[in-house]
């Protein structure tokens, strides 16, 4: 019978379900309604019984009747009437204390003695009572009532009675109707059921629920498929699914469905989303040591918003493969500048030995000694935009030329995605820094010169750093530091701390110097992603 159900198709299972339910609830409350209509009659009959047999013990006739010690026709003449007028009445009889019949609705049956111990309790002055017996006529419901005198001794007892089978007719009187009921709720139950199936039809904008099953089928499956991990959350923003790359890529939050979604991705923008509707598009966040590119979306139904859909992206081995080979492009640039650079520096030492300057050529010799390929590799690895990379090998190469050792933070980081600006921008600030540092070096003559430079990109945060060992900045000049035309270098110079002044201002940056006479200076510039955002905007 199961395997013939699950060949039927999901609308058939659900209809032959809804009937099968309805006929099992119909079935139950028939059987419920007919044992209590059956416990019903019979306390009706048991009622009818009791009333009866006390009306005969209370009749005085019957009193003199047990007194005088010999049956009254007219006693007789009353009892045949009440057995005969209420149809719940089967036998009615009346004893004296010996258990002598003095009346039996059977003629036969009067004038003999009886007696098998039920009318005991009834003869030592019990209140009335009804047992079930076996007599001639079979089995009984019996009342029992005592027969008092006028002194109130028990001068005998009455007995009404009711055959079983004949409460069990009465009761079976109920199922023809019981019947005709169950049927005509079959039928009903039959209507019910195909409304509420097309009613769900309906409520499927015409679809059959297997068609939806189907459906829904093929849709997880493609979702559990996608590389993309998508996870749909409430308007509580509470998750209610998560496809099998959602679940991967956050796979030390354990299940997903049912946790709020700030819980599992602290960095999402869910309940902004639902507040005001607007999606978020390739947002860059980092996880549990993960590069992801999120986009939140919400979804609507009637003009608000039901909840929203996030789209994440787990790029952590893109990226990783992404930087490798920025990394390989600009050491290859790099190598293509150097290559140049080295070629340059060969015709400069020719001429040198050529003009008969050995000397030079010697020094010459030294300071490029200053820019190893050590250098160049390193400087490639932490710097993956070709063009600022390109710069700082540039100025590297110059400042070398002048005696000065212009070096990379060895921990900075820096990939033309995570700019927060322009890469032109990063060349105005890091070349006028730069210059500037080497112009104050090599116009002093210092006992250490060397200047470090940092550059640190994430996708919140950038940060420049230049740092040398020139003489400070004067404190008069700190002021007005950024004035076009104010320098301490001579006339026609003050341009570059102009520029970079410029810059960070279109950007929304931040420039920060700490200067100490005959020590150097330091300069930080920084710029975040919500000071750029609102700049922008």
């Amino acid at each position: 019978m199961i395997q013939k159900l699950k060949k039927l198709s999901l609308e058939q299972q659900l209809f032959i379900s809804f009937l099968s339910l309805s006929c099992f609830l119909l079935l139950f409350s028939l059987s419920i309604a007919f044992l209590f209509s059956s416990a019903w009659k019979r306390k009706d009959i048991d009622k009818s019984l009791k009333a009866t047999a006390s009306y005969i013990a209370s009749m005085d006739q019957i009193a003199s009747m047990l007194q005088l010690g010999y049956p009254d026709e007219s006693v007789q003449r009353e009892l045949d009437f009440l057995s005969e007028n209420f149809p719940d009445i089967n036998i009615i009889a009346v004893y004296n204390t010996e258990g002598l019949r003095f009346y039996h609705t059977d003629r036969h049956e009067t004038g003999e003695t009886y007696m098998d111990g039920e009318e005991a309790a009834v003869l030592a002055g019990s209140p009335p009572y009804i047992t079930v017996g076996y007599g001639t006529f079979g089995a009984q419901r019996r009342a029992y009532h005592s027969i008092r005198s006028q002194d109130d001794s028990i001068i005998g007892y009455v007995t009404v009675s009711a055959f079983t089978n004949y409460i069990s007719e009465q009761a079976g009187a109920f199922i023809p109707t019981y019947i005709l009921v169950g049927v005509l709720m079959f039928f009903v139950s039959l209507l019910l059921t195909h409304a509420v199936v097309r009613a769900l039809r309906s409520s499927l904008m015409g679809h059959h629920p297997q068609e939806l099953l189907d459906l829904y089928i093929r849709q997880d499956t493609v979702l559990n498929a996608m590389e993309e991990g998508l996870i749909a959350s409430d308007q509580k923003g509470i998750v209610v699914f998560a496809n099998q790359s959602a679940k991967t890529i956050f796979s030390e939050k354990g299940e997903l469905t049912g946790k709020p979604l700030k819980e599992i991705f602290p960095e999402s923008l869910v309940h902004t989303i639902l507040q005001y509707g607007a999606a978020s598009y390739h947002r860059s966040c980092t996880t549990a040591q993960k590069r992801l590119l999120v986009s939140e979306l919400p979804f609507e139904n009637g003009g608000s918003v039901q909840g929203v859909l996030t789209v994440v992206n787990d790029r952590t081995e893109l990226d990783t493969v992404i930087d490798e080979l920025s990394g390989a492009r600009s050491m290859l640039d790099t190598l293509r500048a150097f290559n140049h650079e080295f070629l340059n520096k060969l015709h400069v030492i020719l001429g040198y030995l050529q003009t008969g300057q050995t000397q030079a050529a010697i020094t010459f010799i030294i300071n490029s000694n200053l820019v190893s390929s050590q250098a160049i590799r390193q400087t490639a690895d932490c710097i993956r935009c070709s063009p600022i990379c390109a710069l700082v090998i540039g100025k590297m190469m110059h400042a070398a030329e002048l005696e000065i050792l212009l070096t990379v933070n060895p921990d900075s980081r820096c990939t033309e995605k995570e700019l927060l600006l322009p890469a032109e921008a990063v060349i105005t600030i890091t070349g006028n820094l730069l210059e500037n540092a080497i112009e104050e070096l090599s116009s002093h003559d210092h006992p250490v010169r060397e200047i470090h430079f940092g550059i640190y990109c994430t996708g919140d945060c950038n940060l420049i750093t230049c740092e040398d060992t020139g003489g400070g900045i004067p404190k008069e000049l700190l002021e007005h530091i950024y004035d076009k035309g104010v320098t301490s270098k001579g006339e026609n110079r003050g341009t570059g701390l102009y520029l970079i002044r410029q810059v960070t201002d279109q950007y929304g940056g931040d420039i920060s110097i700490e200067t100490e006479a005959g020590e150097g200076t330091c300069f930080t510039i920084t710029f975040t992603r919500k000071e750029h955002q609102e700049c922008t905007e």
